[in-house]
C-alpha cells in the first residue's frame, strides 16, 4: 500500500473514532489536523475548517439536556467525510498526472533535436519517425546528412539531461 492510500486510511479510521462512545474531541482534533496538514499543506482550507470546529454550547449537562445529537460531533463527520473526498479525489488526480507525467518524461530525449536542427530537418525528422511503418534505412539516412557536430550536440545534449541521469541512477 502506498503511502496516500495509509493517509487515506488513517484518516477514515478518523471519521469512525467519532462513533466511538469515549469520543475524546481535542486529541480527535489534533490527530485530524496532523493528519490533513500532511495530505493537504498546513496553511489549507482542510486544515482551517477542522481548526473551527469547537463546541459550541458551554457545557456538558447543556448539551445533553438539548436532546438533540452532538453538533459537534455531526460538524466533525461532515467535514471529514468532505476532506476525505477532496483527498480521494486529489489521488485520483494525482495518478492522472503521473500518467501524463510519464508521457513528458520522454521529452529529454527529443528536445536535444528541437535545439540543434533546423525547424525544416526537425519537420523532416519528425515525418519520417511518424510514418506507420518507419524504415531504420530512412531514419539512418537522415541521421547521416546532417553535419557530425550536429549529432555530437544531440546526443550530448540527451546524456547530459538531468531527466536522463535520474533514469540512468534508477
Amino acid at each position: 500500500m502506498n503511502t496516500k492510500a495509509s493517509y487515506l486510511t488513517l484518516l477514515k479510521n478518523q471519521l469512525m473514532q467519532i462513533d466511538e462512545r469515549e469520543f475524546d474531541f481535542a486529541s480527535w482534533k489534533n490527530a485530524t489536523i496532523l493528519l490533513t496538514t500532511t495530505c493537504f499543506g498546513a496553511n489549507s482550507p482542510q486544515v482551517a475548517a477542522l481548526d473551527k470546529i469547537d463546541y459550541n454550547y458551554s457545557s456538558w449537562a447543556l448539551r445533553d439536556e438539548s436532546g438533540t445529537t452532538d453538533p459537534v460531533k455531526r460538524e466533525c463527520k461532515t467535514t471529514l467525510s468532505t476532506i476525505i473526498k477532496e483527498f480521494e479525489i486529489k489521488l485520483e488526480s494525482d495518478a492522472n498526472d503521473i500518467s501524463l507525467n510519464n508521457d513528458s518524461q520522454l521529452d529529454f530525449v527529443w528536445l536535444p533535436f528541437e535545439d540543434e536542427l533546423t525547424g525544416a530537418s526537425l519537420k523532416k525528422l519528425k515525418s519520417i519517425l511518424t510514418q506507420a511503418n518507419v524504415s531504420s534505412d530512412e531514419v539512418e539516412a537522415f541521421l547521416k546528412d546532417l553535419p557530425n557536430q550536429t549529432l555530437v550536440d544531440i546526443i550530448r545534449n540527451t546524456l547530459l539531461s538531468k531527466e536522463f541521469k535520474q533514469w540512468i541512477n534508477k
